[in-house]
């Protein structure tokens, strides 16, 4: 609702505190990502210290090519997985660009939102790569809602099932404790099946939140989001779990990787760098050996992270330098 023009003075004039409480809560905020920044280093560096880099080294040298190729399988599944989110949008939206080139633009801006931030990979490299294929700003705006709600509602899904099952044993010094993860689990829990609930029989199918048009997809669609992104958070941790799996159970790592999913947006670190080590250590460095961790999250960073980064920088320049067709991609 837009205010009357001459209610434009009334309105400036509550601007300044508006901008006051939002100045101290930006301060305040900056200031908690500096001590978590801060505890992170902490962490790194002491557990760094203890960790013997030749044993690193033996540990990599001791990965056979087996274990290579089903790390970068199911990398390249958990990209594929991925990519059906802009294949899903695309269904939604009901732009006409093929699928393939959807699939191909999703894993260009999944690599580079990995390695670089969802600023520049989820949001520059979409509105570059849709623009050029004819698809509206505003649609583009959609696509990317539906993204983050699609990749949202898995990850509290399976997060839900794993807190609530104990499968992750936190630290003592942690203050939220066992019950406390429990009970965030089945808040978790709640929040899907309340949005399955809501596509299933809600009359009202646009939600207005804090100024924000959310749109209910149907149940159908409910139900693809939630198979898509608990797909790809659990091939995630996969990959990981391909490097480990003498070492402990999929689900206890599992549920470490969404922790420091977690840790790594409070952080603002593009790709975790660092605060996904210093959780698993953290969490598991009591049940593995850390020389064995250590070599399992960085051969990690390889086949999911860099590996990927090199295709997608090569295939973002062939699209760029093949030329398109000036036909528009919506109807």
């Amino acid at each position: 609702m837009v205010d009357a023009p001459e209610n434009e003075e009334a309105s400036r004039s509550s601007r300044p505190p508006a901008r006051s409480k939002s100045g101290l809560w930006r301060w305040g905020k900056n200031l908690l990502t500096i001590v978590f920044l801060a505890l992170v280093g902490w962490l790194l560096i002491s557990h760094a210290r203890e960790v013997d880099w030749s044993e690193v080294k033996q540990a990599l040298d001791s990965y056979t090519w087996v274990h290579i190729a089903a790390g970068v399988l199911l990398a390249l599944s958990t990209y594929i997985a991925y990519s059906g989110y802009d294949v899903l949008a695309r269904y939604m939206i009901g732009h006409r660009i093929p699928v393939p080139t959807t699939m191909t633009i999703a894993y260009i801006c999944c690599a580079f939102t990995l390695n670089l931030g969802a600023l520049i990979g989820s949001l520059g490299f979409r509105y570059r790569l849709y623009s050029q294929y004819g698809v509206s700003k505003g649609n583009i705006a959609r696509i990317v809602g539906i993204l983050i709600t699609t990749n949202w509602l898995g990850y509290i899904a399976l997060a839900g099932v794993v807190f609530v099952s104990g499968a992750v044993v936190v630290p003592n010094s942690w203050e939220i404790g066992a019950l406390g993860l429990r009970i965030l689990g089945g808040v978790f829990l709640a929040l899907v099946v309340s949005y399955l609930l809501l596509s299933l029989f809600s009359p009202k199918r646009t939600l207005e939140i804090r100024g924000q048009t959310i749109t209910l997809p149907s149940i159908k669609i409910a139900g693809f989001q939630l198979v898509l992104s608990c797909s790809h958070w659990a091939l995630m941790a996969a990959v990981i779990y391909s490097f480990l799996y003498t070492e402990i159970g999929y689900f206890p790592l599992l549920g470490v990787l969404l922790i420091s999913a977690i840790a790594g947006i409070i952080a603002h670190v593009p790709g975790a760098l660092g605060v996904l080590e210093a959780v698993f250590i953290a969490l598991l460095g009591s049940e593995i050996n850390p020389a064995v961790l250590v070599a399992a999250l960085i051969a990690y960073r390889v086949v999911f992270y860099l590996l990927p980064l090199v295709i997608a920088g090569a295939a973002y320049l062939v699209i760029e330098m093949v030329p398109r067709k000036s036909e528009p991609a919506e109807a």
